[in-house]
């Protein structure tokens, strides 16, 4: 950011904000996949460390227990009305963050916050939430990348991260999505050959648990192949400086929604973060745009 003018603080704030200076200028960054001190007690309590593992070397894992299976029957209730209520005829609904407790709930359940802040660090963004619903003889996409709008090579810190939460587990027959384990390392847009020759393997996961990969891995939707449906919330979320794909900060102007909001869930929709701050009257919110260069680099 370029200097400007420093407004006058009460003396109060200004030795805070003096504090929040010198953090950030002695902050180091923390290397890829590396663990901040902040996030190590959490990983080691949620015994994550297999996962941060997985998601680094092969590009995706399965996180085991992530919630209660009643949650994810509640969750399905909720794509399904809602998808029912959509444009996309009951076959999915989007822009699904702050519609339903169910949802924001689930986008700040302890297990999927702490992996997220392993691999897109902290001040991450709620980029997308989008239910999809399989029937049988439904699926199928193409091979590709989530970071698929960044120039290639794709940064070494990886910048989108997408959970794939089924409310129902995800077989190889029910339409799971499909992954080209390790593909992730090369962090680049997959080629015409490689789309027709990679082999893909089934990301199987059982009711109550979810999987996440980084925007760099090559992966495909599968094709149901069995009655019944595939009710699955795809949740990316974006590391601070990436643009997210939606916007959610519309709910910052409902009072009584961020009232109501976890810390965790405001962060999502980017309360805390300095973009847009500055207006016709006084210029960036510097106090939050030094936290937010904290945040950065961990």
């Amino acid at each position: 950011m370029t200097e400007q003018p420093q407004e006058q603080l009460p003396e109060g704030q200004a030795a805070a904000y003096a504090a929040m200076v010198e953090q950030s200028r002695n902050t180091a960054t923390v290397a890829p996949y590396a663990i901040s001190d902040d996030l190590r007690p959490t990983i080691d309590e949620l015994d994550l460390w297999e996962n941060v593992a997985e998601l680094r070397d092969q590009g995706y894992t399965v996180i085991k227990d992530v919630a209660p299976p009643e949650l994810f029957d509640q969750l399905r209730e909720v794509i399904h009305t809602l998808a029912e209520e959509s444009a996309m005829k009951g076959k999915g609904a989007s822009m699904l963050l702050g519609r339903d407790p169910v949802v924001d709930q689930v986008a700040t359940l302890p297990k999927v916050l702490a992996i997220a802040e392993a691999s897109i660090g902290q001040g991450m963004r709620a980029s997308q939430f989008v239910g999809s619903i399989l029937h049988k003889g439904d699926g199928h996409l193409n091979l590709h990348a989530d970071a698929n709008w960044l120039p290639a090579p794709f940064p070494e810190h990886n910048c989108v991260l997408t959970f794939c939460m089924p409310c129902e587990g995800m077989t190889d027959e029910g339409g799971t999505t499909r992954v080209v384990p390790g593909s992730n390392s090369l962090r680049r847009h997959i080629t015409q050959e490689e789309m027709e020759n990679s082999e893909h393997v089934p990301i199987e996961v059982e009711k109550g648990s979810v999987a996440v990969w980084d925007g760099a891995v090559w992966h495909s939707g599968g094709i149901r192949t069995i009655p019944g449906t595939r009710t699955v919330l795809h949740a990316t979320y974006q590391r601070m400086y990436v643009q997210p794909i939606d916007d959610y900060t519309y709910l910052l102007e409902d009072e009584e929604y961020v009232k109501n909001a976890s810390e965790e869930l405001l962060g999502l929709i980017g309360a805390d973060l300095f973009y847009g701050t500055a207006t016709l009257d006084h210029g960036v919110d510097l106090q939050k745009f030094f936290s937010s260069t904290i945040k950065a680099k961990k």
